[in-house]
């Protein structure tokens, strides 16, 4: 078998060879472990400087990936070159594979986020029911809203605010307005949770439509496989199969190649 930095030198001269540009290290990758774009004059993949050694032939497998499914869909919106009519196990398996390779500090960042803002207004409701048994939390609340007058009003809509030359905001309410009661404070801090939670459920999203739309499931499941089979065969037996007849079928010529290369 290839030394690691072998098979990223003969992957990356195979690249070279099909008219693709391939810059290794060279750049920042836009802020990315790697790119693929299609420019005017052809293609291009960047894999960045910033990442290390081991990084590097996961990371070209990727990007190498959207190469050869936009060429087989320039739409990128199926894998129907590869896995046509997926079963409902198929899709799951895929999915579960690219589960296991997002990057674990973004994600469970983002629900340590979560977590901490629900847990923090279940403490502001119950100090609000205290005064008010009948507060919901799904509906502006009239009673304390028609006491609260401007400019701490505007609090209930934004996190910080300038009056004038006056700036009042969220984290120093109990300075900058100190006749609030505590279930005021607890209603505009739960308001600018709510706030908090709603553009980190929108992260959330984004992350989960972009990890499971087609060109990711594909990009993924081909990165891993090439270079940790035997984990692949395991998380996703029904597709790794699948895949490996597809390989044998030499359908497609550069994943036929790629398979060569890696496994010579």
């Amino acid at each position: 078998m290839a030394s690691q930095r072998n098979r990223v030198t003969r992957l990356a001269e195979y690249i070279t060879s099909l008219g693709v540009i391939v810059n290794i290290g060279k750049n920042k990758a836009r802020g990315n472990k790697g790119i693929f774009c299609k420019k005017r004059d052809g293609y291009r993949i960047d894999i960045s400087e910033n990442i290390d050694a081991d990084s590097t032939l996961s990371t070209l497998l990727h990007e190498f990936a959207h190469y050869i499914h936009y060429c087989n869909d320039s739409t990128l919106s199926s894998l129907d070159f590869v896995f046509k009519d997926l079963s409902e196990l198929e899709q799951e398996e895929l999915i579960n594979i690219t589960v296991q390779n997002v990057p674990k500090e973004f994600a469970s960042s983002l629900y340590k986020c979560k977590q901490h803002y629900m847990l923090e207004n279940k403490k502001l409701v119950s100090y609000i029911k205290a005064v008010y048994p009948n507060f919901k939390v799904s509906e502006p609340f009239k009673p304390i809203e028609r006491l609260l007058k401007y400019p701490v009003k505007y609090l209930l809509k934004y996190d910080k605010i300038q009056v004038l030359t006056q700036i009042y905001a969220v984290d120093t309410l109990e300075n900058d307005f100190k006749t609030l009661t505590e279930e005021q404070i607890a209603y505009i801090r739960l308001k600018s949770n709510q706030r908090q939670l709603a553009r980190i459920n929108s992260k959330i999203n984004r992350l989960n439509k972009y990890y499971n739309q087609p060109l990711e499931l594909w990009a993924r499941f081909f990165e891993l496989f090439f270079t940790n089979r035997e984990a692949v065969e395991k998380l996703a037996p029904s597709i790794s199969a699948r895949f490996l007849n597809f390989i044998n079928n030499k359908t497609v010529k550069e994943i036929e190649a790629v398979d060569a290369i890696l496994n010579s």
